[in-house]
């Protein structure tokens, strides 16, 4: 085989730039549709399955909450595209945290908003060729020929396998300044680190020999980039020392700040579920609070999860009298691995069933 295979464009992550141009196009903020229980009564069975379609779909579909390390992520890549065009000193934004803070979904705002922001300034972008936003993931045991690799499935462009690391870096430029590409969002960074020290070097070499060689934001994206080869020593100073860092984390409740950040995540979810009878506040009691914060370990996207499969719960057995979520009906849903060894981990007054009943008050 000379070349290597491509996917479908159209199917799976938005790693492909058809994929990636229909969601950008497309995308709308979710918007919550008021129903009171009376009206949904005396909706026909067509009528009502059609609406909790629509709002089960919404739900499923990841609804973000723009906390303030998202508007801080938006500010500095909006910063950075104001430097994009400098010969030299250009900047670029490094997003972190654990793994499950909803990294890649607060990457997505970025380039949803980037994406409208150049359409904006060139409403025929589509006769003009333009690529506004680039998104590859760096592929586990990266080399520079696999992360140049990564634009070649993007682009759906073949890449032959005698083809050297120049020979696609200098193509992948090509493309990147021909299509006036704004954002650039290499997300799974932390893949740099699982290779050797040479593939580390090459590859983290690629990728600077190209963003150095256009005018597009690069936004990395990875797991605790702050603490790794990706940032320091070497090589990795002249990603910290040319990137401002944005970090996502759990939210603290033990000051008056972070209480306030918390109830306003609950609060913003309740208002986008809309469940027939699950007025706002509902689960900003001390007690309800309390439980959700030492139930997800102040993780945004394990609340995020949790509270979710619980309103699809609730929307799946139609029953609008009773459409609210409750702690004794969070107590059975289970979340991912990660929190539940965190929580059986913890010294807090929460036990692990081992029925299958997933987290548990102690009595």
């Amino acid at each position: 085989m000379d070349t290597i295979a491509l996917e479908d464009p159209g199917v799976g992550h938005f790693n492909r730039r058809e994929a990636l141009e229909r969601l950008l196009e497309t995308y709308q903020p979710p918007q919550a549709e008021t129903v009171t229980v009376e009206e949904y009564k005396r909706w026909k069975p067509t009528e009502r399955m059609a609406f909790n379609d629509r709002r089960s779909a919404r739900i499923a579909d990841s609804i973000v909450i723009e906390t303030p390390a998202i508007k801080e992520l938006k500010l500095e890549c909006r910063r950075a595209s104001q430097f994009a065009n400098r010969a030299v000193g250009r900047m670029g934004v490094i997003l972190t945290g654990p793994a499950t803070m909803g990294k890649t979904t607060a990457a997505l705002q970025v380039m949803v908003e980037t994406f409208h922001r150049h359409v904006q300034r060139h409403p025929n972008w589509k006769e003009l060729g333009h690529i506004p936003v680039v998104y590859i993931e760096i592929p586990s045991g990266a080399n520079g020929k696999r992360v140049m690799g990564a634009f070649f499935d993007f682009f759906a462009e073949p890449a032959p396998n005698r083809m050297t690391l120049e020979e696609r870096t200098r193509i992948v430029t090509n493309i990147l300044t021909k299509s006036n590409t704004s954002l650039v969002v290499f997300d799974e960074v932390q893949n740099l680190s699982g290779v050797s020290s040479h593939g580390r070097f090459e590859a983290a070499q690629s990728i600077k020999n190209l963003m150095n060689s256009v005018r597009s934001v690069p936004l990395y994206v990875g797991i605790n980039l702050d603490k790794t080869s990706f940032t320091n020593k070497e090589l990795g100073a002249q990603f910290s020392s040319r990137s401002r860092l944005v970090k996502l984390g759990k939210v603290e409740i033990g000051t008056s700040k972070g209480q306030s950040l918390w109830a306003g995540v609950i609060q913003g979810f309740e208002r986008q579920f809309a469940l027939l009878n699950h007025p706002e506040k509902t689960l900003l009691t001390a007690e309800s609070a309390r439980y959700l914060h030492k139930r997800t370990r102040g993780s945004l996207g394990a609340l995020s999860r949790l509270l979710s499969i619980a309103a699809l719960d609730l929307i799946a057995r139609d029953d609008p009298d009773r459409e609210r979520i409750t702690i004794e009906h969070l107590e059975d849903i289970r979340l991912d691995l990660t929190t539940e060894r965190e929580l059986l981990g913890s010294d807090d007054n929460i036990s692990v069933s081992r029925r299958g009943k997933g987290v548990r008050r102690a009595d």
